[in-house]
């Protein structure tokens, strides 16, 4: 892969995230990555509110035991564990379980969505989150959206600053980034360090509404280079080893394989690249 950076630098390993290949069995994803060339994979472990799990590690060792074997096989690493909800009624401890199985699959970090309305329950239930999953060596990676009560970069950096807890930091998924109106400005007002992750895709230049919105995340995204956001613009304001993530469900890919799922994404991601990287300027 070239650079994100403006620098020429390489950037750090790609990963494939669940909602490219929504509905995989976890151990098909984890070849689906490997075969294309991911070196990295998100698993879903927890479904979101509202939605169902088809296979669930958390409740099935068998599963876990042959995810595991999937990723030594393979050599694909475990990145993030998707995802986690805070909300108004949520008890932290119930979340204890999914960070335990995280850690024991190998993740670098557990996602978690913040729906409670109260910031300051919010953030001390996040930091609760970050003090099971810090001795497991996780980080906890907070993901903003236009729907959530944490909606934009801001909010998720304010969160951050009240739970003041070092494995704490943000997924800044490109989408939800340019339609709650973050700008690049942004990113280098909140800082690149405390930005673990970005999950990267296109999408149209018109804004749904927010009636829209959540139908476009989970089925109306386009491959980078496809659509009108501004990738270049939020990849030169990161740091160059920022991990960068694919996540790019379509509906145009209903009827496909997991398999061609992955290799349509990784195939266009590795071309924006190149492209991008044709467009810098020479090293001096």
């Amino acid at each position: 892969m070239t650079s994100h950076g403006s620098t020429g630098q390489q950037v750090a390993p790609l990963g494939l995230a669940y909602l490219t290949v929504p509905g995989a069995h976890p151990v098909e994803q984890i070849e689906a990555a490997a075969d294309t060339g991911f070196a990295l994979v998100g698993l879903r472990l927890v479904a979101p509110r509202g939605l169902l799990l088809e296979h669930d590690p958390v409740a099935d060792p068998g599963l876990r035991a042959d995810i595991a074997g999937a990723l030594r096989a393979t050599g694909v690493r475990f990145y993030d564990a998707d995802a986690l909800t805070i909300a108004a009624t949520t008890d932290v401890a119930t979340l204890r379980r999914p960070v335990e199985v995280a850690a024991e699959l190998g993740a670098a970090l557990v996602q978690v969505v913040v729906e409670d309305p109260d910031r300051r329950r919010a953030a001390e239930r996040f930091a609760a989150l970050c003090d099971f999953a810090a001795p497991l060596g996780l980080d906890v990676a907070l993901e903003f959206m236009r729907w959530r009560a944490v909606r934009t970069l801001g909010d998720a950096a304010e969160l951050l600053d009240t739970a003041r807890r070092a494995n704490a930091t943000i997924c800044l998924d490109c989408l939800h980034f340019v339609r709650s109106g973050g700008t690049p400005d942004d990113i280098v007002r909140v800082g690149t360090d405390r930005i673990a992750y970005v999950q990267l895709c296109d999408a149209p230049r018109a804004d749904p509404g927010d009636t829209g919105l959540l139908a476009e995340a989970r089925a109306g995204r386009l491959h980078p280079g496809e659509g009108a956001l501004p990738l270049d613009a939020i990849l030169d304001a990161l740091a160059p080893s920022t991990v960068l993530t694919v996540e790019i469900p379509r509906a145009i890919d209903a009827g496909r394989t997991p398999h061609e799922r992955a290799r349509l994404a990784h195939d266009a991601t590795r071309a924006f690249f190149a492209r991008r990287q044709s467009r810098l300027p020479a090293p001096a």
